[in-house]
C-alpha cells in the first residue's frame, strides 16, 4: 500500500485512537491527523506536533543492531488558542519542544491516555515500517501503564490490526512495560497474557528503579529485562554493586529472559555491562536517538577504548541526544 493511501486510511477512520468508552466530543476535540513532513510521518493537531526518534539496541557480543526503541518527540504550539483562532491557520505555528513526560502528564483521564498511547504507537510503527532503506530487527514500543488499566477486553487487538496494516507482524514488536508503575498485578498479568497470545514479546523496562522486585519478574515471566541506567551508574561507583550485577544477570537468564543494559554513556560503563554478561546494550555512547534507524554494526572494542568524557562534555552529549 502506498504511503498516501496508508495515511488516508488512518485519517479517515473516525475515532480510531479511542477506546470504547470515549465520548464523541472527546474524539472531535482531538482533530489529530497523520502527515508526511520531510520524509517522516508526523501526528499533528492545533496544539501539538508529534515525531519519532529511534535509538538502536546493540548486541553486546557482535555489535550488530538487534532492534530499535521508538521514542516520542512532542512539540507544542506556543501560540494561544485565541491567536490560533484569529489567524485561522494563516500563520505558521511556533513549535517548542516539550519533554515526553510533560506531554503525557497533560492527559486528564484514562481515556485520553488510551488515545495518546494508541496514536504514538501507530506513529512509531508507520515510521519504522516506511523507513528507507528497510529496517531489520525488532521494534521496541512503550505502553503507558494507565493504558493497561483503562482498556477492557483483549489487549493488543487494536494494535495488531494497526501493525498488519503497516505490514509488520506482532512477532517483530517488543512491548515495554514499566511494571513498577502498575499496582494492580492481576490486571497487568491479564494484559501481558493477551499481548503474548497475539505474538508480541514483553520487556520489563527500567528494572532496578524504584520498587522493582524479583517476585514480579517470576510472576510476569518477561522475554526481556531492561536494566535501569541507575544500576550501571552505581556499579561504576561502588565495588559491591559491581560484584552483584553479574549475579543479577545470571538470575534473569535463569528466567529464560535476556538483558538489555540501558543508559550506557561511558566506555567504563560499556565494559562493566559486557563483563557482567549483558545480552544487549543501549545508550548515548552507542548511538543517540535520531529520526533515522541505524544499520551498521558497531565496533564495541573501539568504543571500550574511548577516552572518558568530562562531566561537562557528558552534559553536552545528553543535551544533544534530544
Amino acid at each position: 500500500m502506498r504511503v498516501i493511501e496508508l495515511l488516508d486510511h488512518f485519517n479517515t477512520l473516525n475515532g480510531i485512537w479511542f477506546s470504547e468508552g470515549a465520548s464523541a466530543t472527546a474524539a472531535r476535540s482531538a482533530e489529530t491527523r497523520l502527515e508526511v513532513v520531510a520524509g517522516r510521518v508526523e501526528a499533528l493537531d492545533a496544539r501539538h506536533r508529534l515525531t519519532t526518534a529511534f535509538q538502536p539496541i546493540v548486541d553486546a557480543r557482535s555489535g550488530a543492531i538487534r532492534g530499535h526503541e521508538a521514542l516520542l518527540r512532542p512539540w507544542r504550539n506556543s501560540l494561544s488558542s485565541a491567536t490560533r483562532s484569529a489567524q485561522r491557520g494563516g500563520a505558521k505555528a511556533d513549535w517548542q519542544f516539550v519533554s515526553p513526560e510533560d506531554f503525557l502528564a497533560s492527559s486528564d483521564d484514562g481515556l485520553d491516555i488510551v488515545r495518546l498511547d494508541r496514536l504514538c504507537r501507530t506513529l512509531h510503527s508507520l515510521n519504522f515500517s516506511l523507513h528507507q532503506p528497510p529496517v531489520s530487527g525488532d521494534l521496541f514500543l512503550n505502553v503507558h501503564p494507565h493504558h493497561l488499566l483503562s482498556v477492557s477486553g483483549e489487549h493488543g487487538a487494536f494494535f495488531e490490526s494497526v501493525l498488519r496494516r503497516c505490514g509488520l507482524a506482532p512477532e517483530r514488536v517488543v512491548i515495554e512495560i514499566l511494571e513498577s508503575s502498575v499496582d494492580d498485578l492481576p490486571r497487568l498479568e491479564v494484559a501481558l497474557a493477551n499481548y503474548r497470545r497475539r505474538g508480541f514479546r514483553i520487556a520489563i523496562d527500567d528494572f532496578g528503579r524504584r520498587h522493582s522486585n524479583f517476585d514480579r519478574l517470576w510472576q510476569l515471566q518477561p522475554d526481556i529485562v531492561k536494566l535501569d541506567r541507575s544500576l550501571i551508574v552505581a556499579a561504576s561507583e561502588n565495588p559491591r554493586v559491581r560484584r552483584i550485577v553479574p549475579r543479577l544477570v545470571d538470575i534473569i537468564h535463569e528466567l529464560d529472559a535476556t538483558t538489555v543494559f540501558e543508559g550506557i554513556e561511558t566506555a567504563a560503563q560499556l565494559s562493566l555491562a559486557i563483563d557482567a554478561g549483558a545480552d544487549a546494550l543501549q545508550g548515548y555512547l552507542l548511538a543517540r536517538p535520531a529520526p533515522d534507524c541505524r544499520h551498521e554494526r558497531l565496533d564495541l572494542a573501539r568504543l571500550r577504548a574511548t577516552p572518558a568524557l568530562s562531566p561537562r562534555a557528558l552534559v553536552a552529549t545528553a543535551a544533544g541526544a534530544i
